[in-house]
């Protein structure tokens, strides 16, 4: 994650009030500099429940305790295209591509929302930058 980036994911956590569901784990990878830089951005994302790891790619985390291997149904979504793309064959785990609002929406209800019949509507939609600046223009 940028500082930016934590921005956005507060922003999206704080549109209402929400928990993390208890079985789900949130992780982001980001360099050691930017959660110093980033300061009390990180606190209230561990607040929520993100795990922050840093110095390290989605990539090179292939087993637990990372990557959930207890729970064979266990799903990854992920907005890391890079990861969507390897994640499944590194991880032999059921990756989803999807939106850091989707993400996060999927860690507060504790299931992703079905994309079944929608194509390539994903593509349609804002990015989590464009849609986090229209939300901040209306508060």
């Amino acid at each position: 994650l940028s500082v930016e980036e934590m921005k956005d994911l507060i922003d999206i956590i704080s549109l209402d009030d929400r928990p993390k569901k208890e079985n789900v784990d949130v992780i982001a990878t980001l360099g050691r500099h930017i959660q110093s830089e980033a300061g009390l951005l990180g606190k209230r994302l561990e607040e929520f429940g993100v795990t922050l790891l840093n110095d390290t790619c989605w990539c090179m985390l292939l087993h637990p305790p990372i990557i959930p291997s207890t729970n064979p149904s266990a799903k990854i979504l992920t907005n890391s295209g890079k990861y969507a793309h390897y994640g499944p064959g590194l991880t032999n785990c059921n990756i989803r591509f999807g939106s850091m609002y989707q993400c996060i929406e999927a860690a507060k209800c504790g299931r992703m929302g079905s994309t079944k019949g929608a194509g390539m509507s994903w593509l349609r939609l804002f990015s989590t930058h464009t849609l986090m600046r229209h939300i901040r223009k209306i508060r």
